[in-house]
């Protein structure tokens, strides 16, 4: 069975998300933001496995703040934060890897 979201819902200090294998998971948005999957933010990595990363971006309490989250297909979600930052897909698997309830 293909990892699924089935809901998310937001909280003042993370998202709560429910699978479809009926398990459920709690991710903090400082673990959210900290961990963005973009290049700008984790790197992208050449052909040489050279790692580029984008000029490092003090994050101030509005990036943590979360505006939006939509769905990417069927694997992933796209989260806008306060500061206009929404470059990150988080994939399924990385969001059930990052969860806090277990």
């Amino acid at each position: 069975m293909d990892l699924n979201v089935t809901n998310i819902e937001s909280f003042p200090n993370g998202l709560a998300i429910n699978w479809n294998d009926e398990k459920d998971s709690f991710i903090d948005y400082k673990m959210l933001r900290n961990q963005c999957p973009c290049a700008n933010c984790s790197g992208e990595s050449d052909v040489f496995g050279n790692l580029y990363k984008g000029p490092e971006i003090k994050l101030t309490e509005n990036a943590y703040k979360l505006i939006n989250v939509i769905q990417v297909g069927n694997y992933a979600i796209r989260i806008t934060w306060g500061d206009m930052h929404s470059d990150g897909i988080y994939t399924f698997e990385k969001l059930r890897d990052m969860d806090l309830s277990e």
